[in-house]
């Protein structure tokens, strides 16, 4: 039997789609006005709720704020970063490079995208004044997506797909690095294919060649 429904301080059901437009706003209002442009006045109006049902639920703007960067969990597939991890698995050679070029082509993809991008670039720029909020994204976001590309990574060395020697820790610093710089800083930020491409290059620069679009991007 499933469990009821929490309840609110007077026994009123909490309802799952306010908490989701509450979080959704506040995250939206974060990315376009940062901590101390934003009110929770704001977070209601565009949420469609009443302040109390926000109070109730977050008794600060801090907290608010911290909520909904811990849900950023869910803003892209966390499964793509996880790429031949199966013990088991014995893939070829061309497949475990295959499978590394998707792994980069997901942190393209990722940082190409506006919601992320602004995400980043607003915790960045923040950062000194509330790294409370940063902590809560590298705990929530950055850093089970690091873990996953740092075992995938580690798998292809042990499979002969990668080079002995390599570095995972930073073999990921450089590709995010090379890709998250333009992509932030750039006034004309490169699209997703050229920061593949840049990608696919800086992989070269360290003796890891990532095919080519059409030249073997899928197994056989």
């Amino acid at each position: 039997m499933s469990e009821p429904p929490e309840a609110g301080p007077r026994g009123r059901p909490r309802d799952p789609r306010a908490d989701e437009a509450i979080l959704r706003a506040a995250l939206e209002l974060f990315i376009e006005h940062g901590p101390d442009g934003m009110s929770i006045e704001q977070v209601t109006e565009r949420a469609g709720v009443a302040r109390l049902t926000v109070y109730r639920r977050w008794p600060s703007k801090k907290e608010l704020l911290i909520a909904a960067l811990d849900q950023a969990r869910g803003l892209d597939d966390v499964t793509l970063y996880q790429p031949f991890l199966n013990a088991g698995a014995e893939p070829t050679e061309r497949e475990l490079r295959v499978a590394v070029a998707r792994l980069f082509e997901t942190i393209a993809t990722v940082v190409t995208r506006s919601d992320l991008r602004g995400l980043m670039a607003r915790l960045i720029g923040t950062a000194s004044s509330h790294p409370e909020l940063l902590s809560t994204f590298w705990d929530s976001y950055l850093r089970p997506r690091r873990e996953l590309a740092h075992a995938a990574i580690r798998r292809a060395v042990e499979l002969g797909g990668l080079p002995a020697t390599l570095d995972p820790e930073l073999l990921i610093d450089t590709v995010v690095g090379a890709t998250l710089f333009p992509a932030l800083l750039d006034p004309t930020p490169p699209s997703e294919e050229e920061l593949r491409g840049r990608m696919r290059a800086v992989c070269r620069q360290i003796g890891i060649e990532i095919p080519e679009p059409g030249a073997g991007t899928s197994p056989e």
